[in-house]
């Protein structure tokens, strides 16, 4: 008896953890990918931070398939190449890699801010809206 309750239990927890799903990550880790990408100069020199919405499909393979970059340009550049040259360990459900999106955020935001000088600024005024493309 004792033996056929600890079959049952050994199937129902292998069943379980046949049935998790397992989200997509970078082989290298957070920390590690977080490390890779570069804050722009031109944007440090300009004091510019922000905060990305960030974009990867990655296939059953591990590859990036594609990556949609909602920030300010200036940082796109960096965080593509970035994640266009790492391996990424692919989502898993049922135990079957499989293809996937992931979404996540990268700031960027300097440790020291500089002091600019205060500059005279020409401000021109319209009626005619701005529309910015993201």
């Amino acid at each position: 008896m004792k033996s056929l309750f600890m079959s049952i239990l050994l199937l129902v927890s292998f069943g379980y953890s046949q049935d998790a799903l397992v989200e997509a990550k970078p082989e290298i880790g957070w920390d590690s990918l977080k490390s890779l990408i570069v804050y722009p100069e031109i944007a440090r020199r300009a004091g510019v931070e922000d905060i990305a919405r960030v974009s990867v499909e990655i296939d059953s393979l591990g590859n990036v398939t594609s990556i949609d970059f909602g920030g300010y340009g200036i940082f796109g550049n960096s965080v593509k190449s970035t994640l266009r040259k790492i391996k990424w360990i692919p989502e898993m459900y049922n135990g079957q890699k499989r293809a996937s999106q992931i979404v996540f955020d990268v700031q960027f935001q300097l440790q020291e801010k500089k002091k600019f000088p205060t500059r005279r600024m020409l401000m021109i005024e319209s009626s005619n809206p701005v529309v910015r493309k993201n």
